[in-house]
């Protein structure tokens, strides 16, 4: 049986916590009024995905603001993630290379790169890809065979690799990475496909395996892994599944449903109860 200390989560704010493990809060709420009680420098990892502000039809969130609008909320949930992180703390974020119409064509993970390390002060460590299958069916030729307008389709994701102050870690511990498999990461093209088995009842869900990397690469066991935008919560169920000590957080409670469901069957497997 597995035990673990569970007097880590007594810094952590008791209102609006939705489900717990022992490894785990699942907060349910805003992630910029429930992030503001988190503790500064408390969370050694945060990997998230963000609304990409695609008209996504989520249960309780606008995904499509005007794009200056969308960067200035962008700043601030991740001026928030900055303040928890530990000064050796990493962070994965997963957005789009490039995407939009042909009118007005943008680069997420380039804009928010520039904001990230500009104006708030992370350091750039690197960048990621993952093939998104689902990309190659939006077709778009443009100018058939013409220089006139032709129109470039990227089928990849990427994961902008960032950290607070220092990249090396401070401490020492269990890393569950193994030599293949750190060699494969470092190369940063990273073998995931879009999630299918919870597209039914969230629209964009995480994949598991994309989670899965960024916790055995940049994570010892225990660590604190932080996502704000928890969905229908693969990052916390990956977290419990791996070792880790999570922290999620979702607005929608349809979704903290799913996720308290997905956590429960996990923990089921992890920890058996002694009667």
């Amino acid at each position: 049986m597995r035990r673990r200390c569970t007097s880590w989560k007594e810094k952590f704010p008791k209102e609006n916590r939705y489900f717990e493990t022992e490894s785990g809060i699942l907060y349910c709420g805003d992630c910029l009024e429930v992030m503001r009680e988190f503790p500064k420098g408390s969370v050694n990892f945060v990997f998230t995905s963000p609304p990409y502000n695609l008209g996504t039809p989520y249960d309780r969130w606008s995904d499509k603001m005007d794009y200056a609008e969308y960067l200035d909320w962008c700043r601030e949930w991740n001026e928030l993630i900055y303040s928890v992180l530990r000064d050796d703390g990493r962070y994965c974020l997963n957005h789009y290379l490039s995407c939009g119409t042909s009118e007005f064509r943008f680069a997420p993970l380039m804009d928010l790169n520039w904001i990230l390390t500009r104006e708030i002060g992370f350091k750039h460590h690197g960048l990621a890809i993952w093939f998104d299958t689902t990309l190659c069916a939006r077709t778009a030729w443009g100018s058939w065979a013409s220089a006139s307008a032709p129109y470039v389709n990227s089928p990849f994701e990427g994961v902008l690799i960032l950290y607070k102050r220092q990249w090396k870690r401070r401490d020492e511990g269990e890393s569950t990475v193994g030599g293949d498999l750190f060699v494969e990461l470092c190369h940063g093209v990273w073998k995931a496909v879009p999630e299918k088995e919870y597209r039914k009842v969230h629209p964009a869900p995480f994949p598991e395996k994309l989670v899965e990397y960024g916790i055995r690469l940049f994570t010892f066991v225990s660590d604190i892994v932080l996502d704000p935008f928890v969905g229908s919560g693969t990052t916390a169920v990956v977290a419990e599944r791996l070792g880790r000590r999570w922290i999620g957080v979702e607005l929608s409670e349809k979704y903290c449903e799913i996720s308290k469901k997905r956590l429960k069957k996990e923990s089921a497997k992890l920890f058996k109860v002694v009667k």
